[in-house]
């Protein structure tokens, strides 16, 4: 099936007119008035959609009831025609012949978005226990003077008396012992290669996040055009039969 936009949903160039510009902040661009309102532009930028990507179509009606003015209808209908021309676009560079194949593809999409994320939950949760088992391990790494120390002495008496000297170093090394038994570790990773290991599973996870997020946009942009699609086909009969109507 091939899409094209009717002539009447054709914006007239003859008619555009460039808004003006709004008024220009005392503060300069670079220098917002607080942090706060660094990090809000920071989030809007992030959370922005992109400028080329298509973008979901009004409810233009819907929006008039709840009580938009002319203005913002002015500007809905013009945000409409643009998103009718890209959705027709991404439809027809994906090549697609019918609204069927778009909806198998957004289906496969969504099935490449959960298996991904998946795969990045199960890296991100063993990152996090080899991280825990470092934080212990350095901890127990540390106190190993203090546990020497310790065996060192002679008499119980002077046992007790080294211990007490040294309560925070056993505090550490007792907790981190008990870490390790819950954990199931008998014999203790080398400090080396246990960083290895996490700066390998680093890059897995940061290889996984740029894929997650590359699928999450492909399905956003697919469900997208298949919103923008499903208003396209219901608005074409409405419009051809209000046409033929008239004559």
């Amino acid at each position: 099936m091939i899409l094209t936009v009717p002539p009447y949903w054709k914006h007239s160039p003859k008619t555009h007119r460039t808004p003006p510009e709004p008024p220009k902040s005392p503060y300069p661009e670079e220098y917002p008035r607080s942090i706060k309102d660094h990090l809000q532009r920071n989030k809007a930028a992030i959370n922005a959609p992109k400028q080329d990507s298509v973008q979901r179509m009004v409810d233009i009606a819907a929006k008039k009831a709840e009580g938009k003015g002319k203005g913002y209808e002015k500007w809905a209908t013009l945000h409409n025609l643009k998103q009718m021309a890209a959705t027709v676009s991404v439809y027809e560079e994906s090549g697609f012949s019918s609204p069927e194949e778009l909806e198998a593809a957004l289906a496969a999409a969504n099935a490449g978005l959960h298996e991904t994320t998946g795969k990045l939950k199960a890296v991100e949760s063993t990152l996090r226990e080899k991280k825990d088992l470092q934080k212990q391990l350095l901890a127990y790494i540390k106190t190993k003077p203090a546990r020497d120390g310790l065996k060192a002495q002679k008499t119980e008496k002077a046992r007790k008396s080294y211990r007490e000297q040294h309560e925070s170093e056993f505090i550490i090394s007792e907790s981190a012992a008990r870490y390790f038994k819950a954990q199931g570790i008998s014999k203790l990773p080398a400090s080396k290669a246990l960083q290895t290991e996490i700066e390998q599973l680093t890059k897995e996870k940061n290889a996984l996040y740029n894929e997650y997020r590359e699928k999450k946009e492909n399905v956003r942009e697919l469900q997208t055009v298949k919103s923008n699609l499903d208003k396209i086909l219901r608005r074409e009969p409405e419009r051809g039969n209000g046409r033929e109507n008239e004559r």
